[in-house]
């Protein structure tokens, strides 16, 4: 089987593997459609978390298609289509026995120190695996992971209707965020970044207000935007730059901020903002407990792809699809590829 493969050194490689066999947990999938994420990109550099094992075939946002069970799986059945929820956890430690195993003591994690669906197929423990409707999609389905990743850290504060909200960041998590503040009643969406056309993208889906930071200053903009108050909640997606700070200066006494980017340094922060701004912070680091929160958005229509997903590739374009996402090339906001 095709089967794409880095070194965590700028190369990336497809190789014939054999089919892996599913061992009594586990359920072999074939694969129907996964996103190239930016961290993804960031593995293939060698800028992945450092838990990263090479060499490794990257690959967390899939779609799959249940081909054959394990000898004790029961909550598959052949032909199911499946979305992934890539943590493999130990089932023992204090976070995994409080329902936190994404924060397991032994975590692994599928894409990133387990071979990931940049393949053919693949045996994928069966409890990683979620069975789709019909009336979800593959594009959908493969972007499940990034939507929930965004709900999962909403879902950490509370959110009102008269809101306003600021999304830091047009990639798929931010435009996925955008939406999902529209579904929980948030009445005042506003969404910055540095490429307009993301941000029309964001308009599109719901934003009231984009602010492209290369043209203004994203906290006086924000603040003159809500009468120099700042945003009740700040939900940052981008991981880069002076997002952290953007949110602790833009956002009002006692507001909330939620970080679900992941950085590659370590970023300065002025703590005093927070003591004196007594402002709630949280971070977001999973999909797990909102995929099906997510399947049921996808489903009523509160949440869409269209806008996101704007390339599609077959998986031997595999080369062309990294370089098209890596240069940012022709529009592109979210890749997905076809096995």
């Amino acid at each position: 089987m095709r089967t794409i493969v880095t070194n965590g050194e700028g190369e990336i490689w497809d190789e014939e593997q054999p089919r892996p066999e599913p061992g009594p947990d586990e359920a072999l999938v074939g694969i129907r459609a996964v996103g190239i994420c930016g961290s993804d990109i960031g593995l293939i550099h060698g800028e992945g978390p450092p838990w990263t094992e090479y060499p490794l075939t990257p690959g967390h946002e899939v779609c799959a298609e249940v081909v054959e069970l394990g000898s004790d799986v029961e909550s598959l059945s052949v032909g199911d289509r499946v979305a992934l929820h890539g943590f493999v956890y130990c089932g023992t430690c204090t976070p995994c026995r409080e329902g936190r195993y994404y924060q397991c003591d032994d975590l692994r994690e599928i894409g990133f120190t387990v071979a990931g669906g940049y393949r053919t197929y693949a045996a994928f423990p069966a409890y990683t695996l979620t069975p789709i409707p019909d009336d979800v999609s593959d594009v959908e389905a493969c972007q499940i992971d990034s939507a929930a990743c965004t709900l999962h850290g909403l879902q950490r504060v509370e959110t009102s209707f008269s809101d306003t909200a600021a999304v830091l960041g047009p990639g798929s998590l931010g435009l996925f965020g955008v939406q999902l503040l529209k579904a929980q009643g948030v009445d005042d969406v506003v969404l910055t970044g540095t490429r307009d056309e993301r941000l029309t993208a964001g308009e599109s889906l719901g934003a009231n207000l984009t602010v492209n930071v290369r043209e203004e200053d994203p906290v006086e903009a924000l603040r003159s935007y809500t009468d120099g108050d700042g945003v009740d909640l700040c939900v940052e997606t981008a991981g880069a730059g002076d997002v952290v700070d953007t949110c602790l200066r833009a956002t009002r006494k006692r507001g909330s901020i939620v970080l679900t980017g992941v950085f590659g340094e370590r970023k300065e922060i002025d703590p005093n903002q927070i003591v004196a701004k007594e402002l709630e912070v949280v971070g977001g680091v999973t999909a797990s407990h909102a995929t099906d929160d997510v399947i049921s958005l996808f489903r009523r229509g509160d949440l869409t792809t269209d806008g996101i997903v704007t390339h599609e590739f077959p998986l031997e374009e595999y080369e062309t699809a990294i370089e098209t996402v890596t240069e940012r090339r022709d529009g592109v906001i979210k890749a997905v590829l076809r096995p």
